[in-house]
């Protein structure tokens, strides 16, 4: 198998991701990144991309690597461009894009422009070697999957250009990366992802002087004690989530599934990080994330709003079961309670050939596989929802800096950059695409 290394250079690599870095994509300027992309695919005499704009600077790009060698596997690789707020005190300029101890700091570092960056060099080299398909390779780097504005990104592409995913086999979603879990390095593959709905809660008291506070049914009051009485996760043991587990662990994995032995299980391990990720695998997570109410200081208001984001498993789509719990969850007082936005709880099946060829391709690297259910969302569930099988799949040789990913320093093992090219490839091969 060729050498990705003597193809593409490290540098190349980081040397685009820190353009990427430094344009600040928060729900704007896709565009603006497509562009430093395609001057690396036009440098490269590549001119077989679509960049689709759904509003002013809120581009698409579309990059078909299409054989000549007749039909096959026809695969979809998906990034997105846009990047979440920077709201903490970082160390580095966030929108700098400064290397600093072999790492690369910027927002999206990790969450998506790095592996928006490898995609690009992925294609870099195949055209360098001259590849020849027999199927098709699709990279999409889409605008708005942090936001999920129906109106933008992967949403908007599904309405407006069904085309594009006419005759997908499968596809490879954002993020994964190496982890150590049982005495193993084990390589990320996300099968599936909770689901996301955002409730809002209103309270409906009385509006009055501050200075009359006797038998009042205070708005404020009322949120304040709902934030103390909705728990922040339920113990839930989905049914992917189960087979996962026993297939992993075997015997070992009744410490995570039994409720009890869930939660001191959790509470002796050291890693804080592996302690969250699997209690989110094991629980349905409530967070109380904004409260709004009052305008005035002397004034007790009206109405009060609590905001909860709630991830969830695919037994609970319907959202019957959150419901309830949360209006269980209330104190006796009048609340009101609607839904802002939902995104499904979705996976696909671990008996497919994609799947089973990223799990041949990991052991080829030398690592074990760990298949999970992401907590988070992303644009796969739409791609799933579309019959396209999709898997989370991003080679790394570090664990990843997970903590930091919507947080302070985001950051990303620059070497890493030409492994995740180097993974894509050696899928590509076992895939049968080509030579």
């Amino acid at each position: 198998m060729l050498d990705v290394g003597e193809y593409i250079g490290v540098d190349e690599i980081a040397s685009l991701l820190k353009k990427l870095i430094q344009i600040p994509s928060v729900e704007k300027n896709e565009t603006l990144v497509s562009e430093k992309i395609i001057d690396v695919l036009e440098k490269e005499g590549i001119e077989s991309y679509e960049l689709i704009e759904s509003g002013e600077g809120r581009g698409n790009l579309i990059v078909t690597l299409k054989g000549k060698r007749g039909s096959g596997y026809n695969l979809m690789v998906i990034g997105h461009l846009d990047v979440v707020p920077v709201e903490s005190k970082w160390s580095v300029d966030p929108f700098g894009g400064i290397e600093r101890n072999g790492y690369i700091y910027g927002r999206g570092a990790i969450d998506d422009k790095g592996q928006v960056a490898a995609m690009t060099y992925l294609a870099v080299f195949l055209h360098r070697i001259n590849y020849d398909f027999s199927g098709t390779v699709k990279l999409f780097m889409v605008a708005d999957e942090e936001t999920q504005n129906p109106k933008h990104g992967m949403r908007f592409l599904i309405k407006e250009r069904p085309d594009l995913f006419k005759n997908i086999h499968g596809a490879i979603g954002e993020l994964g990366g190496m982890i150590e879990f049982g005495g193993k390095k084990r390589q990320v593959i996300i099968f599936g992802e909770k689901g996301a709905v955002t409730l809002r809660i209103t309270s409906l008291g009385e509006r009055g002087h501050a200075s009359q506070t006797y038998r009042v049914n205070n708005s404020i009051k009322n949120v304040a004690e709902a934030i103390l009485r909705i728990p922040d996760a339920k113990f839930f043991i989905s049914r992917p989530i189960r087979v996962m587990l026993k297939n992993m662990l075997g015997i070992k994995s009744l410490f995570i599934m039994n409720r009890i032995l869930n939660k001191f299980t959790l509470r002796m391990i050291k890693d804080i990080m592996l302690a969250r990720m699997l209690h989110a695998m094991t629980h349905i997570t409530i967070a109380k994330t904004v409260v709004h109410g009052g305008k005035a200081e002397n004034v007790y208001p009206e109405e009060a709003k609590l905001t909860l984001d709630i991830r969830y498993f695919p037994e609970q789509n319907n959202l019957h079961e959150i419901i309830n719990l949360i209006k269980k969850s209330l104190p006796k007082h009048r609340y009101k309670i609607e839904k802002v936005s939902q995104i499904p709880s979705t996976y696909s099946s671990t008996n497919t050939k994609l799947y089973r060829t990223i799990e041949k391709t990991v052991r080829d690297m030398g690592y074990e596989p760990f298949s999970i259910i992401q907590m988070g969302s992303s644009d796969s569930a739409w791609v799933r929802q579309l019959g396209i099988p999709t898997y989370h799949f991003m080679t790394t040789t570090r664990p990843m800096d997970v903590e930091t990913i919507h947080g302070t320093d985001e950051r990303i093992w620059k070497k890493d950059l030409i492994t995740i090219v180097e993974g894509y490839w050696r899928l590509i091969q076992n895939l049968g695409l080509g030579q």
